[in-house]
């Protein structure tokens, strides 16, 4: 692997300084650094129990006004509904620069956390209309990982391997890092540690596939999530939470 695999695919997202040489060649593309580019979209199908409940929508986009994550996800589990939508704006470093989160089903309420000088705070306005502001103690680098928005994980992971993974013998080598989280959605904060366990074959709607398997252990609970290599973008293809029979995967 050259030394810039890793550092192509995460160049806007946070390791601008880890990437000048990818960016020089930037320099004589100048069409390309006017424009936001896709990085990733799709959707992840959402499982409890083998029945499918719901489904995240998400568009993931790189360029030089920053980087945007929007979601929707739709859950219908026969017993209740819910309709949410995020959007996450965050520069090349990670630092976060806004985060909105909006229902629509069952509750219309809305959070946005920003920047408040050098720490975070969170609006929220809930379904009666009252407005709280909620300070945290918390750095503009802190993960956001909200309830139910799935490709959060995977921008953590694409975190993770561009600044805890060094390519050896065409493979991934990576030590295990911890992250400080907030979960706007519960207004809670954390820590999640992340780690690559190697290789590992899973099965994928009913088709074997060898992956790059990580473990996030988040203050307790543990997930395992299964990553494309390099020519699929390490994309992830599907996560579990074995403790409550949920499993999430790409369609």
């Amino acid at each position: 692997m050259k030394t810039s695999t890793v550092g192509k695919v995460f160049l806007v997202f946070f390791v601008a300084a880890l990437c000048l040489g990818a960016s020089s060649d930037q320099k004589n593309k100048p069409d390309a650094s006017k424009t936001q580019q896709t990085v990733d979209s799709g959707s992840f199908g959402i499982f409890v129990n083998g029945k499918r409940i719901g489904t995240e929508t998400f568009h993931i986009e790189s360029g030089p006004a920053g980087n945007v994550a929007s979601s929707q996800i739709k859950v219908d589990d026969g017993a209740s509904k819910a309709e949410q939508n995020s959007e996450m704006r965050f520069g090349s470093d990670g630092s976060l620069r806004q985060y909105a989160w909006h229902s629509t089903v069952p509750l219309k309420e809305e959070s946005i956390v920003e920047p408040n000088e050098e720490l975070l705070v969170e609006h929220i306005t809930f379904a009666d209309q009252k407005k709280q502001t909620v300070p945290y103690i918390l750095p503009l680098s802190t993960v956001i990982l909200d309830d139910n928005f799935f490709s959060h994980r995977e921008i953590l992971v694409w975190r993770y391997l561009a600044t805890g993974c060094v390519p050896q013998t065409g493979r991934l080598h990576c030590s295990p890092i911890q992250f400080g989280t907030l979960v706007p959605h519960q207004h809670l904060s954390g820590n999640v540690t992340v780690e690559l366990m190697g290789r590992d074959k899973t099965l994928v709607r009913g088709v074997e596939r060898e992956l790059n398997k990580v473990q996030m252990n988040a203050d307790g609970v543990q997930w395992l999530l299964w990553v494309a290599d390099e020519g699929d973008h390490y994309k992830v293809i599907k996560m579990t939470v074995a403790a409550n029979n949920v499993e999430i995967v790409r369609d």
